[in-house]
C-alpha cells in the first residue's frame, strides 16, 4: 500500500522540538506557514467542495482518483452523501500518504480492554499487550483488525449476560482471548487446550479461539483447518463465521505466499469458498461480496478493472464504492506502470542491437552477471528462511553483529539459545535483552513485510505515458479511455480528443481538446469557435474558458483575452478559490497599468502549509492544539491553548485576505526600482498589511542603495510602523552629515533583524530572511533554482517584466539589484560595515552592542546565510580588545562555550 509515517515537528529552533510526536516541554510555532493559492494534483482544501461538485477548473496533473470526480459531474451526474465522504477519505490518504486502509485498531483495543475490566480484578496487572503502545496508538498490532477486538467485546458481553461476570469460567474465557491477541504482536502462544470438564459453551467458544489464534500467528493451514471443523459443526455458535473465516484464512494465505502458481491455487479455493457463503444469504454474505471483489483484483485484475470502470461511471454504486474506487485507482496505475516498463523494455533492446560489443560491453555484461548471481544469492537465502523469524543483534561494544532464525513459535529462551549458538560467545545479560526486543520487533512485522504489496503501480523511470502504448482493454469504457486521454499531453492525444470531439459534440472532449492545444495547434479555428458557443451554465465551461484564454493569451489576441477574463472573474459564477486564482494568474500577464498588476498580483490562498502539511490557520491551531499532553506540559489545557492561539494571532489577521505569491513577489523585486515601489505602495489596491510591508521593504533598500532622499519620504510611516524605535528614526532625520545618516541607518537595521530591502510573498518570512535561533536578515538571491531533474538545481531565470513599465524604469530596477546582490549576504555585510564603523567611530556608544549582534548573527548554528566564523572572529577580537568592560562584552562570553 502506499504509505508512511509522518513525525509532525514545528520548524522553529529557537523554541522546543517535538520529539517522535510528543513535545519534550511546550509547543512551538507557528513555524514556516506557505500560502497555497493552487495544486497541482489535487483539488483544493477542504475536497469536501470538489467531492460536491464545485469542481471549476480541471488540471490533466490531477491524480486520476480526483479525475474520475470529475468526470461523473462533467457528465451530469453525481454523488451520494456517504459517496462524497469516500472521496474525501480516499483523497486525503492519496495526498497526505497515509494509509488506504480503514483499520485504525486503537479505539476497539481501548473497548475491549475496558470491557475487560468488567471480570479482571483492577489489582490485577493489565496484560503487556495491551499497555504498550507505538506513537499514541497500537501499531503493534499488524495482523489484527478492528473487527477482532470488537468481537471480543461483544462476545464478552454476551457471556457475562449468561453466565455473570464472576464466573470462573467467563475468567477463563477472557484469559483464552488474552492468548489469542498474543499473536498478534509478540509471540506464538495458544489458549488452554479444550477439555470435558468446561462447560459446552466454553469448549465451542475454544475451539473458536484456539483456531483464531492459528490465525494470527500466520499458521493458516491449522486455522483453516480448524474453521472448518467449526463449520461442520452444527452445534457451534461460531459455524457460520468460521465458514466465513475459511476464505479469509486462505486469501492471508496466498497473500503471504510468494510462489505464484501456489498464490493463484489459494485464491481460486478462496473465491469457491466465498461464493458458498455469498450464495447461503447469511450475515456474513456481503462480507464475502467484498473479498470476492479482491480476489478478482488479484486473480483476473484485466476484467476487474473493466468491472470496476463500469460500475463506477453508472453512478449505481453500493456499499463497496469506497473499496471500488481505490481498487480501480490502483489497478489504473498497475496496468500504466506495465505498459511503461514494457516500452521502456522495448528500447532498451532497440538500443541494445544498435550498440556493438566491445570490451567496455563485455565488461559491463560479466559485471551484470555478477550482480545478478548476488541478487539470485540473496533471494535463494532469503526464500531458505521464508516464514522465520529474521533477528538481529550485536555485541555491546558493537564490535560484531549476528542474524540468526527461528520458527514464529519459537519462545525467548529458544532465541537467546540459538543466538548464543550463532554468536559462539556468552551472551550478556544486555544481548538477550536485545534478542528478545529484537524478536518481538521480527514477529510483530512477518505479517506486515510478508504480506503481497496490494499497490502496484508507481513507475520511477523516464518513459512517457502515450495512449498508443495503453493495452487495448483499458480503451474499451468511456471512464477510463477518458481519463488516460486527459492526462497524456502529446500530438497523438490532441489528435484523438478532437475526433472525440468530432465524433460525439460533447463538452468533454472539446474541454479535452482544448487543454491540449497550443496557438498553432490543426483544427484550433473550430475548435474556439465552439468555445465561444459554450454553455456557461455547464460544469465543463470553467476549464473550456481557461484554456480559451490562454490560447488567446499565446496568440497575442489581448483584447479577445481581457474581454473573457474579464467577463468571468466579473461574472456570478461560483468558482472554487484556487479556479479564481488562475484566471487572476492569465489576466496578470494582460497587466497594462501599474493598478492592473497589483489588482491581480494577490490572489486569496484557501490553505497555508506547515510541514507538509496543508490546513487553514484555524485547522492548524486546533492541530497544534491537539498535540497537548499533560504528561509532558506543566500548564494546563486552557492555557497551552490559549498561547498556540496567541502565537497565531498575527496569522489570523493576515489569513483571509489577498497574498502575494513567490512569482508575483519576484517581479516586483526584479523590476520594480525604488520609485515604481513607492507609487504601488500608495495603491488602494494593496490591502493594508501590504503597504507596511512594502514601507519597510522600501526604506531598508533605500538606506543600503545610499539613497537618502527615498528613505526620507517613507520616514513617517516607517516611525508609525515602528514606535519602539522611534527615537532612533529620529535621530536619522536629524543627521547632519552623510556619515551620521549611514551610521544611525545601520544600527536601525542591526536593531530589527526582520528588515530586508526585498519585498516577501506570503506572511512575510521567505527563505531569504528566514534563519534560526537569532538573526533573519536578508541572504543574497540566489543564482539556482530547484530543479526535479537536477539536484544541484538550474540557473535561475529573470521573472518576466510588466509591460507597463518603461525601458528607464527597467534599467534603474536592474541597477538596484546589481548593486544589492553585491551587497549580499546581511550577516557579512553587517559585520563588515559594523568593523569599518569601530574604525571610524570607536567612542560611539552603540558600536559595542552592534559587534555583539552582528558576533550573533555570523555564529556557527546559523542555517542561512550566517555562520562565518573568520568574520565573526574578528568582530569577537574587537569587541574584546577595545571594549573589555562592555555589558556586551560579558554577554558575549557568557555565550561562548
Amino acid at each position: 500500500m502506499k504509505k508512511s509515517f509522518r513525525v509532525i515537528i514545528c520548524t522553529l529552533l529557537a523554541c522546543t522540538f517535538f520529539l517522535d510526536g510528543l513535545p519534550v516541554t511546550e509547543a512551538c510555532g507557528p513555524g514556516y506557514l506557505t500560502p497555497v493559492f493552487d495544486y497541482k494534483y489535487a483539488p483544493e482544501n477542504p475536497f469536501d467542495d470538489f467531492a460536491g461538485g464545485k469542481i471549476g477548473i480541471i488540471k490533466p496533473s490531477y491524480h486520476r482518483v480526483v479525475l474520475f470526480a470529475a468526470y461523473r459531474y462533467l457528465n451530469g451526474g453525481s454523488f451520494t452523501a456517504d459517496e462524497q465522504k469516500a472521496l474525501v477519505d480516499v483523497w486525503n490518504a492519496d495526498f497526505n500518504n497515509r494509509d488506504y486502509g480503514d483499520n485504525d485498531v486503537a479505539a476497539a483495543v481501548k473497548i475491549w480492554v475496558e470491557a475487560r475490566k468488567s471480570v479482571v480484578s483492577n489489582e490485577e496487572k493489565l496484560p503487556e499487550i495491551y499497555t504498550e503502545r507505538e506513537y499514541g496508538g497500537y501499531d503493534f498490532f499488524p495482523n489484527c483488525t478492528k473487527n477482532a477486538f470488537e468481537t471480543a467485546a461483544r462476545t464478552l458481553s454476551d457471556r457475562m449476560t449468561s453466565h455473570g461476570a464472576d464466573s470462573g469460567d467467563v475468567k477463563d474465557w477472557v484469559a483464552g482471548q488474552d492468548a489469542v491477541f498474543t499473536n498478534c504482536a509478540s509471540g506464538r502462544r495458544m489458549p488452554d487446550a479444550v477439555n470435558q470438564t468446561m462447560p459446552e459453551w466454553l469448549q465451542k467458544d475454544r475451539a473458536y479461539q484456539t483456531a483464531a489464534a492459528e490465525f494470527y500467528s500466520l499458521d493458516y493451514e491449522k486455522a483453516k483447518n480448524n474453521f472448518a471443523e467449526i463449520a461442520a459443526d452444527s452445534d457451534s455458535v461460531w459455524r457460520e463465521t468460521a465458514e466465513y473465516l475459511v476464505a479469509r484464512a486462505l486469501i492471508r494465505q496466498a497473500s503471504l505466499t510468494s510462489d505464484a502458481s501456489r498464490q493463484s491455487a489459494f485464491y481460486a479455493e478462496a473465491e469457491t469458498q466465498l461464493q458458498k457463503v455469498a450464495a447461503s444469504g447469511g450475515k456474513f454474505a456481503d462480507s464475502s461480496e467484498k473479498f470476492s471483489g479482491l480476489i478478482k483484483y488479484r486473480l483476473h485484475p484485466r476484467e476487474r478493472v473493466g468491472e470496476l470502470a463500469q460500475k463506477l461511471s453508472s453512478g449505481n454504486s453500493d456499499d463497496d464504492f469506497r473499496q471500488d474506487l481505490i481498487d480501480y485507482y490502483w489497478l489504473l496505475d498497475k496496468f500504466e506502470k506495465e505498459a511503461l516498463e514494457a516500452a521502456e523494455k522495448r528500447r532498451e533492446e532497440e538500443k541494445a542491437k544498435t550498440n556493438n560489443a566491445d570490451k567496455t560491453n563485455d565488461g559491463d555484461e560479466s559485471s551484470k552477471r555478477s550482480d545478478d548471481a548476488s541478487a539470485a544469492a540473496v533471494a535463494s537465502e532469503a526464500a531458505k528462511h521464508e516464514g522465520q523469524l529474521s533477528i538481529h543483534f550485536y555485541a555491546e561494544d558493537y564490535s560484531k553483529n549476528w542474524t540468526i532464525y527461528v520458527s514464529p513459535g519459537a519462545s525467548d529462551d529458544e532465541a537467546i539459545a540459538e543466538a548464543a549458538r550463532v554468536a559462539d560467545v556468552p551472551l550478556t545479560d544486555k544481548m538477550k535483552d536485545l534478542v528478545r526486543s529484537a524478536k518481538k520487533y521480527a514477529y510483530a512485522n512477518l505479517y506486515s513485510e510478508g504480506k503481497q504489496d496490494e499497490y502496484q503501480g508507481g513507475y520511477n523511470g523516464d518513459e512517457k505515458t502515450s495512449l498508443s502504448m495503453l493495452p487495448d482493454f483499458l480503451r474499451r469504457d468511456d471512464l477510463t479511455d477518458w481519463l488516460f486521454a486527459y492526462q497524456v499531453r502529446d500530438a497523438e492525444a490532441y489528435d484523438y480528443a478532437v475526433a472525440g470531439f468530432k465524433r460525439t459534440g460533447a463538452d468533454l472532449w472539446l474541454m479535452t481538446a482544448l487543454s491540449k492545444a497550443d496557438k498553432n495547434s490543426p483544427e484550433l479555428k473550430s475548435l474556439l469557435a465552439a468555445a465561444a458557443g459554450a454553455n456557461r451554465a455547464a460544469p465543463t465551461f470553467p476549464t473550456i474558458a481557461f484554456h480559451e484564454a490562454r490560447i488567446f493569451i499565446e496568440q497575442n489576441k489581448q483584447a479577445e483575452a481581457r474581454k473573457l477574463l474579464d467577463e468571468i472573474l466579473d461574472s456570478s459564477i461560483d468558482l472554487p478559490v484556487s479556479s479564481r486564482n488562475q484566471f487572476l494568474a492569465l489576466r496578470l500577464k494582460l497587466a497594462r497599468t501599474m493598478e492592473d498588476f497589483l489588482r491581480d498580483a494577490l490572489p486569496l490562498p484557501f490553505a497555508f502549509d506547515s510541514d507538509g502539511v496543508s490546513l487553514t490557520i484555524d485547522g492548524l491551531i486546533k492541530q497544534e492544539q491537539s498535540y497537548y499532553d499533560p504528561e509532558y506540559s506543566k500548564e494546563s489545557k486552557e492555557d497551552y491553548d490559549r498561547e498556540v492561539e496567541e502565537r497565531y494571532k498575527n496569522e489570523k489577521l493576515i489569513a483571509g485576505q489577498p497574498m502575494l505569491d513567490d512569482e508575483s513577489a519576484a517581479i516586483i523585486n526584479e523590476h520594480f526600482p525604488l520609485a515604481v515601489l513607492l507609487e504601488a505602495r500608495q495603491s488602494p489596491a494593496l490591502p493594508r498589511y501590504l503597504k507596511e510591508r512594502f514601507a519597510l521593504a522600501i526604506w531598508t533598500r533605500a538606506l543600503l542603495l545610499g539613497d537618502f532622499a527615498a528613505a526620507s519620504k517613507i520616514l513617517p510611516d516607517v516611525i508609525r510602523l515602528k514606535p519602539d524605535a522611534e527615537e532612533s528614526y529620529k535621530r536619522f532625520a536629524r543627521a547632519k552629515t552623510p556619515a551620521e545618516q549611514q551610521n544611525t541607518a545601520l544600527y536601525i537595521i542591526l536593531k530589527d533583524e526582520k528588515l530586508a530591502p526585498y519585498i516577501a510573498s506570503g506572511f512575510g518570512s521567505t527563505w531569504e530572511n528566514y534563519g534560526s535561533g537569532g538573526s533573519r536578515w536578508w541572504c543574497k538571491p540566489g543564482d539556482l533554482e530547484h530543479s526535479e531533474m537536477e539536484s544541484d538545481g538550474v540557473p535561475r531565470k529573470i521573472s518576466p517584466k510588466p509591460k507597463f513599465l518603461t525601458p528607464a524604469q527597467s534599467a534603474a530596477a536592474q541597477a538596484e539589484l546589481k548593486r544589492l546582490k553585491t551587497i549580499g549576504d546581511a550577516p557579512k555585510y553587517l559585520g563588515t560595515r559594523i568593523l569599518e564603523w569601530a574604525r571610524r567611530s570607536p567612542l560611539d556608544r552603540r558600536i559595542p552592542e552592534s559587534l555583539y549582534i552582528v558576533y550573533e548573527a555570523n555564529g556557527w548554528d546559523k542555517y542561512g546565510c550566517g555562520n562565518d566564523e573568520e568574520l565573526r572572529s574578528q568582530v569577537g577580537n574587537v569587541l574584546k580588545k577595545r571594549y573589555p568592560d562592555s555589558e556586551w562584552t560579558k554577554k558575549m562570553a557568557e555565550e561562548t562555550p
